[in-house]
């Protein structure tokens, strides 16, 4: 495990060894106190150094002397060494099999934390639990990234006269373009038919909102629950499309956009809000190793950390969900993300199993407003 800590702090891991170390440190806490220190360590050990003379392996070696000298005695390094040995073994099975899934799948995906059954001859379900992230690519070619708690229906292979997904959760889709055969993705009320392109559709069931950002190429929007109106929406890059299931809101109430730094105008319907967007990385990042985040509220951002670590997040104050925040995550920690959130703001957090607490930390609440007001 070690080893792959290594490679992970020197970014030199594949896709399924950081897997395994994101859920390593999240077994306990002394599997998290370890990598911090010696993610600090590496760190420092990194920064004394000039980037010309930098050597990761004489780095590694000046961590775990450093580590093992100021943290453990001999007694208890042999104690765990039955324990580490044991840990080794899980690792290497878990790649193994993570490994066999790829060769033997014929839609396998990365990481090992997609589950993949066949609905009915012919047509395949995967289903990614919180905490997780799956990428695979159907017959056509096309590659899908699905999000935590998400869930995707496809064939085995597609007919030549269509190409159909069924999505609940959210996924981004870069599609192989084929004139002839249009590829379709259906959601609980929508159907978002395009030729080849790249976008982004977030539609979980518990969320009054489906969401569709384009990137690149061009896609339809059809409302299925709307027999009376079957007009489409057409997208253009760089624009994303907020379909409302309830009614909009009333008017003279204003219906919230994504926070994108556009100052371009909204296009609005009875149902549906299409908004031009200065960037849509902020929408799609959630796929990559890093997570960009801009002038999110806590109360959306909330919701997006549930799945992302899997946790329950509740608010002691409703006032807290207001508080915006910018900036990006790699690879931090549940906790560590904590940590950024209650330096960020005036907020404190309450962790018990996998269910956090935060309410207002009234001290820092003081200084924070005199900071806004300057």
């Amino acid at each position: 495990m070690e080893d792959i800590i290594f490679q992970y702090l020197t970014g030199s891991a594949s896709d399924i060894e950081r897997e395994l170390v994101r859920n390593w440190i999240n077994e306990s806490k002394d599997h998290q106190q370890y990598f911090d220190e010696c993610k600090a360590l590496y760190q420092t050990t990194k920064v004394i150094q000039k980037p010309s003379r930098f050597n990761k392996e004489e780095s590694w070696k000046k961590i775990q002397a450093v580590y093992y000298r100021e943290k453990y005695s001999s007694g208890l390094i042999q104690q765990k060494t039955g324990r580490r040995k044991a840990l080794v073994y899980a690792v290497i099975s878990a790649a193994a099999v993570a490994v066999i899934s790829f060769l033997v799948g014929y839609n396998a995906f990365r990481g090992t934390w997609g589950k993949q059954s066949a609905v009915h001859p012919g047509v395949n379900e995967i289903t990614v639990p919180l905490g997780a992230k799956s990428h695979i690519t159907l017959s056509d070619g096309t590659r899908v990234w699905l999000n935590a708690g998400s869930t995707l229906k496809y064939p085995g292979i597609f007919s030549e006269e269509s190409r159909e997904v069924y999505l609940e959760g959210e996924a981004f889709f870069d599609v192989i373009k084929q004139p002839d055969n249009i590829f379709i993705v259906r959601t609980s009320n929508l159907d978002i038919k395009v030729f080849g392109t790249q976008f982004n559709v977030k539609s979980y069931p518990d969320e009054d909102q489906i969401q569709t950002t384009l990137v690149k190429g061009s896609v339809s929007i059809e409302d299925r629950t709307d027999k009376a109106h079957k007009k489409p929406f057409f997208l253009k890059p760089n624009q994303t499309a907020i379909y409302y299931k309830s009614p909009l809101p009333a008017q003279g109430q204003k219906a919230q956009a994504p926070a994108t730094g556009s100052e371009g105008s909204a296009e609005s319907s009875e149902k549906m809000v299409i908004t031009p967007l200065e960037n849509p990385v902020p929408i799609t990042s959630w796929k990559d190793n890093r997570w960009i985040i801009v002038g999110e509220e806590l109360e959306s951002l909330a919701i997006k950390l549930e799945r992302r670590y899997n946790v329950k997040i509740t608010f002691a104050d409703e006032s807290l969900k207001k508080y915006r925040f910018s900036g990006s995550l790699k690879d931090e920690t549940f906790e560590q993300v904590l940590r950024i959130i209650q330096i960020s703001a005036p907020i404190l957090f309450h962790v018990q199993g996998n269910d956090v607490v935060f309410s207002e930390d009234p001290l820092y609440r003081k200084k924070y407003d005199k900071m806004i007001t300057k």
